[in-house]
């Protein structure tokens, strides 16, 4: 399945009844909800729903977007922090962006698990670095490991916060019976780690947690050396339920439409589960007939 997220025009419109017009006269009828979405232009997008000429696959969190926050940012919240009332605020937003997914017949609710903020910066660094001297080069490689240190230091406190929190919002997935998915990020500082999320599904063990693979952020981790793309696929794939459909650029530009960057989608998609939906998550900055172009060729190469 072949979907297309909001993301890519929320910021353009101002009523959501046009933005979906605009995605369905670009041949898709099934769409991700994405987390730029104001409750106003939710509501716009409620009366055009109603007409049944579309479908969710999935929700976003936070949608909509928390009312006191003015621009688009999935993270203002964070399920790690270490302040009880912004964990609160996450878990209350996650609530209602489940409740979005039930509204609109979403099964999926994608999720950022959060970042260790004692951390930030890290990737940045890295990523100056590999930009100079190439990620072969012995200080980067040294920086990495140093890197790679810090965090396995950080991540079991962190952890223990947001299987804390998670908990209760597995047991309101259940009994809405949808899916909550963790997204892979591409920032070193994010929670979890490959190794944190098979351990955290792991424990979970429940078909209402699973894995969402977004192919541009793992790119951009295998650009640093942190991982090899299909390695991990291959050791995630029985959890994974579903994609953010992007391609990257060297060393960390993401959200390109397909074909346009270095990903190797020939290689790297038969390695997931068959079926399962890919949410085209794009940048404002490609254009129309690119995004055209690149799914004709995506529906060429995966037919459905």
């Amino acid at each position: 399945m072949l979907a297309f997220s909001t993301n890519w025009s929320a910021s353009r419109h101002k009523e959501g009844g046009a933005l979906i017009d605009e995605i369905l006269a670009m041949g898709f009828d099934t769409v991700e909800l994405g987390h730029g979405l104001s409750t106003s232009l939710l509501h716009g997008i409620r009366e055009r729903h109603a007409t049944g000429d579309f479908h969710v696959v999935s929700v976003h969190n936070f949608c909509p977007m928390p009312v006191e926050i003015l621009t688009d940012n999935p993270d203002c919240y964070e399920f790690t922090s270490a302040k009880p009332r912004e964990r609160d605020r996450a878990r209350r937003l996650t609530l209602q962006s489940m409740a979005t997914a039930s509204e609109f017949g979403g099964r999926y609710v994608v999720l950022h698990l959060g970042r260790i903020a004692a951390l930030g910066g890290m990737s940045d660094g890295l990523l100056d670095q590999l930009r100079k001297e190439g990620v072969a080069d012995r200080a980067y490689c040294r920086a990495k490991l140093e890197a790679v240190l810090r965090r396995e230091k950080a991540g079991p406190a962190v952890l223990r916060r947001l299987i804390r929190l998670l908990e209760p919002l597995v047991e309101e997935a259940t009994r809405r019976n949808l899916v909550l998915v963790a997204e892979n990020r591409s920032d070193f500082e994010a929670v979890p780690t490959e190794r944190e999320m098979l351990s955290l599904l792991a424990e979970f063990d429940s078909p209402h947690l699973r894995y969402w693979h977004d192919f541009g952020h793992a790119q951009m981790r295998e650009n640093m050396g942190l991982l090899d793309h299909a390695q991990w696929l291959e050791r995630i794939a029985p959890y994974a339920a579903g994609t953010h459909l992007q391609d990257a650029g060297w060393p960390d530009r993401d959200h390109m439409a397909p074909f346009h960057g270095m990903v190797d989608f020939t290689k790297l998609v038969p390695i997931l589960p068959a079926g399962i939906p890919y949410v085209l998550e794009l940048s404002h900055r490609n254009s129309r007939d690119t995004i055209l172009e690149s799914a004709a060729r995506w529906r060429d190469t995966f037919p459905e």
